[in-house]
């Protein structure tokens, strides 16, 4: 989306919807107004949109925007973070744990060399202290092999992208019983590589 002109096209996505901000100079959307969620109507849809992109302006008036991106609104599963580094010495890694303030708060994170395997990323997600979480204490549990292959397909692209990128993290991803849904990804080119 461009802006609020676009909301009938957006709708055709189905409600709810998520509308963020689309800019390559803003890490973290919600910090600066950049995300409306549970978008329920074409009116909402563009109300929203208006709304994210004077926030945006007055929160950080120098970042280039390119628009807005609405797409569905994940519910349920469990929110994990799957990111990966390129370490100067050892190159390519990836890292898994739980999502959201989770990741930043209690860093509970495992790390491995990429490329892994299906079996080496469920070692990923059976190595963190949040695993019970998501093997279904008190609640649903997530399909750990679903979420593994997810972690290994990950793995491998930042393989094969190890000569251009610094850092890349899909952040939130959200597993449920039988599906994975990558919500929002984010990747940092090594300077003079995009």
């Amino acid at each position: 989306m461009r802006g609020p002109e676009d909301a009938e096209e957006a709708a055709r996505l189905g409600f709810p919807l998520v509308v963020k901000v689309d800019s390559p100079d803003i890490i973290h959307k919600t910090e600066v107004g950049g995300v409306k969620v549970g978008v329920g109507s074409v009116e909402e849809l563009r109300r929203a949109a208006e709304e994210i992109l004077e926030s945006v302006r007055r929160a950080a008036p120098g970042a280039r925007v390119y628009g807005l991106v609405a797409q569905e609104m994940v519910k349920g599963g469990h929110e994990v973070f799957i990111g990966g580094l390129n370490d100067r010495q050892f190159g390519p890694v990836v890292v898994f744990g739980l999502g959201g303030v989770f990741v930043e708060v209690l860093r509970d994170v495992a790390f491995d060399l990429a490329p892994v395997t299906p079996g080496e990323a469920e070692e990923l997600v059976r190595g963190i202290r949040g695993y019970k979480v998501l093997s279904g204490y008190r609640g649903e549990p997530a399909d750990i092999k679903l979420l593994a292959e997810a972690i290994s397909r990950f793995s491998r692209l930042i393989w094969d992208l190890a000569p251009v990128f610094e850092e890349a993290d899909l952040n939130p991803v959200f597993a449920g019983r039988d599906w994975v849904k990558v919500v929002d990804a984010r990747f940092r080119l090594r300077p003079g590589k995009g």
